[in-house]
């Protein structure tokens, strides 16, 4: 067994795809077996096994552990994970410690991260031993165990500063975790200050800085909540220590790698960490200790070199000076000259683009755009820089806007005199204004609130417009990229007829060579698209029509441009623009709906053979589905067109199991088949029988869009499923799904769309089987989703078919279930039911089983029928929660997420079930109504017993349309 495992973790390294995927398959299968995860850590162990082998070993279990320590974290409707046994897991538990602390580093790491996932479900309760045995590691005085300790510790204390609050629990958890590490910890770290202090060894002291920053990084943990105790008696010692660091160098830990972070500058950020903690949630028990570290953390930035690798130290540094500038100790900065030499000496020359800067700027636009534009640049100078500006302006508002507007001006006029030369002073001054001016914005709106103090709309006009509209497009990119971005922070503060005046020259630079310039004309256009007042788009539709054209021409021509091929910000102003146009598309000139489909189509074609950008190719689907949104409405023959052109796709993405694409193309397949009047063509009964594929199925993000697709077959091609015997194979995937309480309620989706467009006696031999299953999953595993589901399946079987046909049934599989369910399931679950179709569904239901049924209408079922009328009532005066509206979700919220990632333009599947009841109120009132008449006397009593909110509501439907029960 361990010679075949050896071997087939060695293959898994093969470049050959298909050596490859035949190892990982066997390793699949293996690790079905008991004892698998222990036979691969005995691997990891083995100093006779090659290290390649045993890296892969420790990669491999790391994964299995992730997947098969706790199989109830499994999805899909596949056959889950095998749960390790639990006496493997005693025995894995038993060795992993100590052959983490014992591995080399590249193992450790991973068997580290083994073991912080088997804490996440075992630490402290089920593994007692783990934290004692790894704080008695602290003592060993070996460094390389003390590490591996440290950081396995670390790993498991992390989940403390992830919470925003702590249940008891957790509580209990972390004063274990306290009362067990803190104490060896606090000594850990004198011992080795004093030996860092008496060491001169470079290798050394490496490994014990690597120490003391996995202490520091436990320190933010373990008082991320509150203040221990035990580090509150200990302050003044833990303290002096982080002074000690932030004064400590040593020119030889310096890395010649200038882009590294040294081993003390990490330990430097770890304690600006620290402080920056104690400040924001200890404020008063730090305030002894804060002029002193005020000090330190200013000299540390005064002594800070440009260089990349200090980028988090001097990051770590500004946002403790933010903190301190925001709190009540914001006096620090009150004189003048504090605040002239804060601006001059901090906050200007970390705005200063630097060479590194510009580096990135041209060779790594992505991780630029990211930085600058999207907020990922959280711990750079430059954001930081701006955070420092805004809290000073927190308390000193004129003091500051006076200081930078001075030093904006002179860096403006510096510009001026020397465009070509003095563009930074100029890039500078633009950076400097956003962060005196923004107070407040929103991913949807840009700026929101601002500083009354600046003239943003005289910058704009004077400093930024000309840059925009600049006849030279590849000059000086980075002043054209600020500017780009200036416009899209100020979009919903800048007058319309500026945006209008900019739109033509934003258009144009979508076709500068600078990736980061066309990426931010992109991104400013989207966002300018996507801008809406007062409910209504800010820019008019009227005044973006006659710019579609070369707009939708110019997006499509950045895509060819080198290293945008799959520019996600490209193509999801591509997407915006589509769906701008709206129902408009298809009247479009210049035929903009094929032409823009034949050049999605390609593009779409080219990246299915090797997809590597899930946001892109998100976006790309989202403009495929806009078309057919958006095209159809207007022009039946668009359906058609998108069909010509991308079916044959889908078939090869299909075909190949393009596991990354499968989701998007079943969603897109229930969109085409939607908009399709019934029958669907030929070319959709090709591919039916391919989406009963198990292969499909075993992929969790599938399922959604596989349902769905399903759903649509149901609808238009009812008969022809029927008739060629494929309706086994889809009840096949339905109990699959029922099964599974991750996916149950689709499941029932398939069974609502059956019922609601197929006629009974297509599917009456299969119900009893149906029934069964529900039934056996109701009693085995009952969850609030489940029954709201089952109800609601129940009630639009009743809808269409009627109350006997489902009571019917129901008795066929045990005399008297009907009534069973009605009792313990309709009138307890009925409050569970939410959604505007839904709740109609169940009211026309229940009304229908009140007036309809006579075996509701028995002296012994008299307070059933009550408790039914009662809940029919409470549904319909029950306020309906709305989901968000498309205009509220279409701008953050739409996007790729690694699990399904539903396209926005495909929208849900809503449609009234019931359409001839127009109104609930009237239908219950007159239903009621006519069933008082046949019987006068009989049912007056038991909606009496109703209570009186009930009673009072049901007695206004009935004066409202002219009914009187009796």
């Amino acid at each position: 067994m361990a010679e075949s495992l050896a071997a087939a973790l060695l293959q898994t390294l093969s470049p050959e795809a298909g050596p490859r995927k035949q190892a990982e398959n066997f390793l699949k299968e293996s690790a079905k077996q008991p004892g698998y995860g222990s036979n691969v850590l005995q691997l990891v162990a083995s100093e006779q096994v090659d290290l390649q082998v045993r890296q892969s070993a420790a990669v491999n279990f790391k994964n299995h552990v992730k997947k098969h320590w706790d199989a109830t974290r499994a999805q899909g409707i596949s056959d889950a994970p095998v749960e390790i046994g639990d006496a493997e897991k005693e025995q894995i538990k038993t060795a992993i410690t100590s052959l983490m602390l014992q591995a080399p580093h590249a193992i450790q790491v991973q068997l580290s991260e083994a073991l912080a996932i088997i804490s996440e479900t075992d630490f402290p309760t089920k593994w007692p031993t783990l934290l004692p045995e790894l704080s008695s590691k602290l003592a060993s005085g070996d460094y390389r165990i003390i590490q591996g300790a440290l950081h396995t510790a670390n790993s498991i204390c992390k989940r403390y500063r992830r919470k925003m609050e702590m249940n008891q629990e957790e509580a209990n958890e972390l004063k274990y975790v306290l009362d067990t590490f803190a104490v060896p910890l606090t000594e850990l770290m004198t011992v080795t200050t004093s030996k860092i202090q008496q060491t001169n060894d470079v290798a050394t002291l490496k490994q014990m800085l690597g120490c003391v920053r996995l202490m520091c990084r436990m320190f933010y943990s373990l008082n991320y909540h509150v203040l221990p105790e035990v580090f509150e008696d200990r302050m003044n010692e833990w303290f002096s220590h982080f002074q000690f660091y932030l004064g400590y160098g040593n020119p030889a830990l310096n890395e010649s790698d200038q882009e590294k972070e040294s081993c003390i500058d990490g330990v430097k950020s770890a304690i600006c960490e620290n402080i920056n903690l104690y400040i924001e949630k200890n404020e008063e028990e730090f305030e002894p200790f804060l002029p002193q570290f005020a000090s330190s953390v200013w000299g540390l930035l005064a002594g800070a070199s440009q260089v990349p690798g200090q980028d988090h130290l001097v990051a770590s540094a500004m946002r403790f000076l933010t903190t301190v500038a925001r709190s009540i100790h914001h006096k620090l900065f009150a004189d003048q000259q504090v605040l002239k030499q804060v601006i001059e000496g901090i906050v200007i020359p970390n705005l200063q683009v630097r060479e590194e800067d510009e580096e990135l700027f041209d060779m790594n636009w992505v991780e630029y755009v990211r930085r600058d534009m999207e907020g990922s640049d959280s711990d750079t100078r430059r954001r930081m820089a701006c955070e420092l500006v805004k809290g000073l302006m927190q308390h000193y508002h004129a003091e500051v806007t006076d200081l930078c507007s001075a030093y904006v001006s002179a860096m403006l006029e510096e510009g001026a005199r020397d465009p070509a030369r003095n563009w930074k002073s100029k890039d500078c001054a633009i950076y400097l204004v956003v962060a005196l001016t923004v107070k407040g914005q929103t991913a949807a709106h840009g700026a929101t609130q601002t500083n009354e103090l600046v003239g943003i709309v005289d910058f704009f006009r004077n400093s930024v417009l000309p840059e925009l509209t600049s006849a030279h497009l590849n000059t000086l990119p980075v002043l054209k990229a600020d500017s780009l971005k200036f416009a899209t922070t100020f979009r919903s503060q800048l007058p319309l007829e500026l945006l209008l005046e900019a739109l033509p020259f934003i258009i144009k630079l979508l076709g500068a060579e600078s990736n980061v310039v066309h990426s931010y004309a992109a991104i400013c256009l989207e966002r300018m698209l996507v801008m809406k007042e007062n409910g209504k788009p800010r820019i008019p539709p009227q005044d973006v029509v006659s710019h579609m054209q070369p707009l939708l021409t110019a997006l499509f021509q950045a895509l060819d441009l080198p290293e945008s091929a799959e520019n996600e910000y490209v193509v999801k102003c591509i997407m915006r623009t589509l769906s701008f146009a709206g129902t408009n598309l298809g009247g479009l000139p210049g035929d903009v709906v094929q032409f823009s489909l034949s050049k999605l189509g390609a593009r779409l074609a080219e990246v299915a053979k090797n997809p590597r950008q899930p946001t892109f190719n998100h976006y790309l689907f989202e403009c495929i589905s806009a078309i057919v949104r958006f095209g159809s409405t207007s022009d039946s023959s668009i359906v058609a067109s998108c069909e010509n052109v991308l079916f044959p796709i889908f078939q090869g993405i299909l075909e190949q199991d393009v596991a990354e694409f499968t989701p998007y193309v079943f969603q897109m397949l229930s969109q085409l088949a939607e908009v399709r009047q019934p029958p669907l063509p030929p070319a959709y009964s090709a591919i039916f029988p391919a989406l009963l594929a198990p292969m499909f199925w075993e992929q969790p993000a599938n399922v959604p869009a596989l349902v769905r697709l399903l759903q649509a077959y149901l609808e238009k091609s009812s008969e022809e499923i029927v008739q060629s015997s494929k309706l086994e194979g889809v009840l096949g995937v339905f109990q699959k799904l029922i099964a599974s309480r991750s996916h149950d309620h689709e499941g029932f989706f398939i069974l609502n769309t059956l019922v609601e467009f197929l006629p009974l006696n297509s599917f009456s031999k299969y119900l009893q089987t149906i029934w069964s299953l529900l039934c056996q999953r109701l009693m085995a595993s009952r969850t609030s989703k489940y029954t709201r589901s089952f109800v609601v399946f129940c009630c639009m079987f009743i809808c269409k078919h009627g109350v006997d046909a489902v009571a019917e049934s129901l008795e066929n599989v045990q005399a008297g279930l009907f009534l069973n369910i009605l009792q313990g399931v309709f009138v307890q679950d009925a409050e569970r039911i939410n959604g505007k179709e839904e709740e109609k569904v169940c009211v026309v239901a229940f009304t229908k089983m009140l007036c309809e049924w006579t075996g509701l209408h028995s002296t012994e079922t008299a307070s059933l029928w009550t408790s039914l009328l009662t809940a029919s009532v409470t549904l319909i005066e029950r306020p309906t929660v709305q989901a968000a509206g498309e205009e509220e979700m279409e701008f953050e919220e739409m996007g790729y997420t690694a699990a399904f990632a539903p396209l926005h333009n495909v929208g849900k599947r809503e449609r009234d079930p019931v359409p001839e009841v127009s109104d609930v109120r009237a239908y219950l009132a007159q239903s009621l109504g006519r069933l008082c008449n046949s019987r006068p006397g009989h049912f007056l009593p038991r909606i009496q017993q109703m209570p009186e909110q009930q009673q009072r509501a049901l007695l206004a439907y009935c004066t409202t349309h002219g009914v009187q029960v009796c």
